[in-house]
């Protein structure tokens, strides 16, 4: 096989590869049940994520001054503050995050107050399946392949 054939035919299986590949992203998990954080770290790492957890908005605030993140899932009940502020807080430090506010709906916030703040929402319980949807349906840009 010619040089010129061959590098076409490797060049052409690693798009393939890569276009096959699972897309990392990485997504901020707030929640403070911790079973419903083990479970939902543990469907979103195998589903190709890096997924930091916490508990709490502070929390929160903390790890996104520190990590680049392209996903929040937020819930909407957290221990002193409410799912919508840590949304604010959160899109105030990296206005493009995409913000998943996972929970029954907040008293007395407007709908054009959780719009401006929140991309989705996701009314509790849910399946698994139900989020992987709603991920994909908010069609988050690829991140590169690792």
């Amino acid at each position: 096989m010619a040089p010129e054939a061959r590098a076409k035919k490797l060049e052409s299986a690693a798009r393939t590869i890569a276009e096959s590949c699972p897309r990392h992203r990485n997504v901020l998990l707030v929640e403070n049940d911790p079973d419903l954080q083990w479970s939902l770290a543990r469907m979103l790492t195998v589903d190709g994520n890096r997924v930091v957890g916490t508990s709490s908005g502070d929390g929160a605030l903390t790890v996104i001054e520190q990590w680049d993140a392209d996903l929040a899932l937020v819930a909407s009940n957290l221990p002193g503050t409410s799912g919508i502020e840590v949304a604010r807080q959160l899109r105030e430090w990296n206005p493009d995050l995409l913000v998943i506010l996972m929970g029954e709906e907040t008293p007395g916030s407007s709908a054009k107050e959780r719009s401006s703040y929140v991309t989705a929402s996701l009314a509790k319980p849910f399946r698994f399946e139900a989020l992987r949807a709603l991920i994909e349906s908010i069609q988050l840009t690829p991140a590169p392949a690792e």
